[in-house]
């Protein structure tokens, strides 16, 4: 009986094959037994291209400007630090920085809690400094969607002199700095460092670390 069911079922399937086939064959015969074939429809990318601005230095390798920050100056506190400085620009890699910059040195507590007495004969501080510097990540800051200014990230150390109450001191300084260039010729810095000596001030001999943060802009040519 199943043989049966299966004959059947394999007899109606090659019967509706054939009658495929044949109504396919009917329709060739009557047109002209060519086929047809829809155009392809390519989609052509949008050409109006975004202009980004890119500010470069050109050909220029020394810069100079100035600086306004904040210097902790330890067992004393933190006042205003200015400064000029400048730079030439031996390679796309690196660089040599030379530093100038003054500060009032402020009361310490230890001065306050004795009735303002003075520990200091002279409170001007002044330092300079010369610096190899070493721009580690080189890129691009996005500022808006058309407008993008190349940056870098850079590294410097070297070594100078502090002056804070008539002595003189031998300081070593590193730090690192975010520089933005906003066109051609001027560029935005954002600027870390510490500087380091050994001093008596306090009463003992001591290493002592000056961070200054600060801030400026230079102009190249």
């Amino acid at each position: 009986m199943s043989r049966i069911i299966i004959n059947s079922s394999l007899g109606r399937i090659a019967a509706c094959t054939a009658g495929l086939l044949f109504s396919l064959i009917s329709n060739a015969e009557e047109g002209d037994g060519s086929v047809e074939i829809n155009p392809i429809e390519i989609v052509e990318p949008d050409s109006d291209l975004r202009e980004v601005y890119e500010a470069q230095i050109d050909t220029e390798f020394f810069e100079l400007g100035g600086y306004l920050g904040f210097l902790s100056i330890e067992d004393f506190g933190t006042t205003t630090v200015t400064g000029i400085k400048g730079s030439f620009h031996a390679t796309e890699d690196f660089f040599l920085q030379g530093n100038y910059a003054q500060a009032d040195v402020p009361t310490s507590i230890a001065e306050r809690q004795n009735g303002g007495a003075s520990i200091i004969v002279n409170r001007d501080y002044e330092y300079y400094n010369l610096l190899v510097g070493y721009n580690l990540f080189p890129g691009e800051t996005f500022i808006s969607q058309d407008l993008t200014l190349n940056s870098a990230f850079y590294l410097v150390l070297g070594a100078g002199n502090t002056k804070i109450n008539d002595d003189n001191y031998f300081t070593l300084t590193s730090g690192a700095g975010y520089r933005i260039i906003l066109s051609d010729w001027l560029t935005f810095n954002l600027d870390m460092r510490d500087h380091t000596f050994k001093n008596e001030i306090s009463g003992a001999n001591k290493r002592v670390h000056n961070l200054e943060f600060s801030t400026g802009l230079t102009a190249f040519f």
